[in-house]
């Protein structure tokens, strides 16, 4: 029993050393390292509201792209007739449309997101006009 108690007494004495030794952190490393990423280029511009040309009913369009020299958004629609014309209200943008069907109408330099309210102004058509509006990076 005695050495029962002796090597308690012992392991007692062990611990009471080490919980009062002070514990050593070693160095810290330092050093630097460079994170690279590609991030895929995407444009994309979607009708919210559709304009009628032939009403006073105006459009909403979000556009974005993440192209960091800008993008450039077309509209293409049925060619006028010598007798028709119309103007394009996109944005601050006024554009009187060509006779052809396509026009761009409107350019942004850097990257971005945005809503874009449209109508048509100076309208003299002969048959609805209904316009496809396409995105391209610059």
């Amino acid at each position: 029993m005695a050495t029962a108690i002796h090597n308690v007494m012992k392991l007692g004495c062990a611990a009471v050393l080490l919980a009062s030794t002070p514990a050593f952190a070693s160095q810290q490393a330092t050093g630097t390292f460079q994170v690279t990423a590609t991030v895929p280029m995407a444009c994309w511009v979607d009708h919210s509201v559709q304009a009628d040309a032939l009403g006073n009913m105006p459009g909403l369009v979000t556009e974005g792209c993440n192209n960091a020299s800008g993008y450039m958004v077309s509209a293409q629609y049925r060619p006028l007739a010598e007798t028709e014309s119309a103007r394009l209200v996109y944005g601050a943008n006024m554009v009187d449309l060509s006779a052809l069907g396509a026009q761009e109408v409107h350019r942004e330099y850097g990257p971005r997101i945005q809503q874009i309210a449209y109508r048509f102004d100076q309208v003299s058509l002969d048959a609805p006009l209904t316009l496809s509006l396409t995105i391209q990076p610059i």
